[in-house]
C-alpha cells in the first residue's frame, strides 16, 4: 500500500496509508506540533471492540431480545447474564484502550505512541536495537525495542499499514537492522 500525503482538518500534511481513517482531531493536533512528521500510521478500532465487551454485549442484547419477545425465560435470563458480564467487562475494555495507541507516528527523529493526543511512548531511532514480530494465537504484534532494555513501543495489529510503518521503521533505525522477522513484514 503506497502512502500519499493528506490533509486534516488542522491543515497538517502527513503521508498515511491510502485506504485508512484519519488519526483523531486530537491526535492531529499534537502532529502538528511535531517537527520532522514522516508518516502516520492510525489505529483503525475503537474501545468497543474489545472481544470480552464487544461479545458478551451482542449475545446478550440477541438472548435478551429472544427471551422477551418469545417468552423463553432460559434465553432472558442468559442474556441477563450476557449483558451483566458486558457490563463487568466495560472497565477492562476501557482502561486497556487508554494503552492503546490512537496514532504511531514516524519521524525524523523518533517513533511516538500517542493516545488521543497524549504521547504514551517515544523512542528515538538511534536507541532501538531491534524491531520483532510477536504472535499471540494470531494476533500479530510488531516491537520497536531499545537497547538498554527500557520501554518499548509496540505497534498492535489494527494500526493502519503495518507492513508500511516497519519497512519505514527498518530504515529509520540505524541499528534495528533486517533481521529474521523483516522478510515477514
Amino acid at each position: 500500500m503506497h502512502s500519499a500525503p493528506a490533509r486534516y482538518h488542522l491543515g497538517v500534511d502527513v503521508p498515511v496509508p491510502a485506504t485508512t481513517v484519519a488519526p483523531s482531531a486530537a491526535d492531529a493536533e499534537a502532529i502538528a506540533g511535531l517537527d520532522g512528521v514522516l508518516a502516520v500510521h492510525p489505529n483503525e478500532s475503537h474501545w468497543w471492540n474489545h472481544g470480552a465487551f464487544a461479545l458478551p454485549l451482542l449475545g446478550g442484547v440477541a438472548s435478551t431480545a429472544i427471551g422477551a419477545i418469545g417468552g423463553f425465560a432460559e434465553a432472558l435470563g442468559f442474556g441477563l447474564f450476557l449483558l451483566a458480564c458486558a457490563a463487568c467487562m466495560l472497565p477492562v475494555a476501557l482502561l486497556g484502550w487508554r494503552s492503546s495507541a490512537t496514532s504511531i507516528v514516524l519521524t525524523a527523529a523518533e517513533a511516538l505512541a500517542l493516545h488521543d493526543g497524549r504521547v504514551l511512548r517515544r523512542l528515538a531511532w538511534p536507541d532501538v536495537a531491534r524491531i520483532e514480530r510477536f504472535d499471540t494465537m494470531g494476533n500479530v504484534r510488531w516491537k520497536l525495542l531499545p537497547a538498554d532494555g527500557g520501554p518499548h513501543l509496540t505497534i498492535e495489529g489494527e494500526i493502519a499499514d503495518v507492513p508500511g510503518l516497519v519497512a519505514r521503521a527498518r530504515t529509520l533505525a540505524p541499528h534495528a537492522g533486517g533481521g529474521a522477522d523483516a522478510e515477514r513484514a
